[in-house]
């Protein structure tokens, strides 16, 4: 799917968002309540993300707790709000849930054609991009007063 909307961009002359996002904390949650739960939380993290895109963005899963969001247009300021608003979506999805508030997600972002022309360009740079955050959300971790709420420290910078 993302060689065919590339092919598309290149002929619009228009731009395409990659999106990698991993859940932070996933691995616990399958070490601690089984793969089960794991598995029924990426298909609510799943149906959280195909809900809340648009109905020409593309969303899938890459592989284990990380997923590819493929997001059309040029207003890149709008694709950001776009991606924060999807990060807060996902949080509000499993208020309620014990298990899902104990995972948040770092997105990286990679922009056709400004940090790639390809799709292994694309996809590496936004997998660098993600990698980052998830560094930043760490390092955050690691320093946050365990006063502060959760919400407030998962929050990534979407690099």
């Amino acid at each position: 799917r993302l060689e065919s909307e590339l092919a598309r961009c290149r002929r619009e002359n228009s731009m395409l968002t990659v999106a990698v996002c991993d859940l932070n904390g996933f691995k616990q949650i399958n070490d601690r309540y089984g793969h089960l739960e794991g598995n029924r939380l990426l298909r609510q993290i799943s149906e959280t993300l195909r809900d809340n895109c648009r109905e020409y963005d593309y969303v899938a899963r890459m592989g284990g707790d990380e997923f590819v969001l493929l997001l059309l247009g040029n207003d890149q300021g709008a694709i950001a709000e776009r991606i924060d608003q999807l990060r807060q979506m996902l949080w509000q999805s499993g208020s309620g849930d014990e298990i899902h508030t104990q995972v948040s997600v770092s997105v990286g972002t990679a922009v056709f054609p400004r940090d790639g022309s390809d799709a292994d360009e694309l996809l590496a740079e936004a997998d660098r991009s993600m990698y980052k955050a998830k560094q930043a959300h760490k390092q955050k971790r690691t320093s946050i007063d365990p006063a502060v709420s959760r919400p407030a420290m998962d929050m990534a910078t979407i690099q």
